[in-house]
């Protein structure tokens, strides 16, 4: 009986330790009207360079979407065999009517440049809406290099999944949500 009671007391301890406390490493804080991602080389977004329009006749899929901030992990396997990851944030950031486009803020951990590049980066991703092909996502700044398609698609329990034309891909799954008052 007092090695039962004692392997349940002792499961009750260090079984919480073994268990990854994946949404307190992914816990997005926002204070002061600026975004801090957990990560310290991410560099803070704030709410003011971001404008939100989510017209009421905007695809509901996006009204689902809207003050969410997204997480996920570009991963590649290269040619020599080796995994190449890229973490991510996106932020859903509006929709227009008139044109059809939607458009995201996304934080890169590492930008663009040379093959091993690892200055964070982020900015806006544009494209029309399309929720049985995926919507072509696309820079809204020019490049002077050709730069990555962005295939967004919408996935099961409010995630969503990032297919790069560079052979990266992502599945985001929800880590914050914006302040009501910054959306208007």
């Amino acid at each position: 009986m007092k090695r039962i009671f004692l392997v349940l007391v002792l499961t009750m301890i260090f079984c919480p330790l073994a268990i990854p406390s994946y949404a307190e490493e992914e816990k997005v804080d926002i204070k002061d009207g600026v975004i801090h991602f957990p990560e310290k080389d991410l560099q803070t977004v704030a709410l003011s360079k971001l404008t939100f329009s989510f017209p009421p006749d905007c695809p509901k899929e996006l009204l689902n979407i809207k003050g969410k901030i997204f997480r996920g992990e570009l991963r590649k396997t290269g040619r020599d065999n080796k995994t190449y990851t890229n973490l991510s944030y996106l932020i859903p950031i509006g929709y227009n009517s008139d044109t059809k486009e939607m458009t995201v803020y996304l934080v890169l951990e590492k930008g663009y440049g040379s093959a091993y590049e690892v200055k964070p980066y982020q900015g806006r991703l544009r494209g029309i809406f399309d929720l049985e092909n995926g919507s072509v996502l696309r820079w809204v700044q020019s490049f002077s290099v050709k730069v990555q398609d962005y295939k967004l698609y919408f996935l099961e329990k409010g995630n969503l999944r990032i297919n790069r034309s560079d052979g990266f891909s992502a599945e985001y799954s929800p880590v914050g949500r914006l302040p009501e008052e910054s959306q208007k």
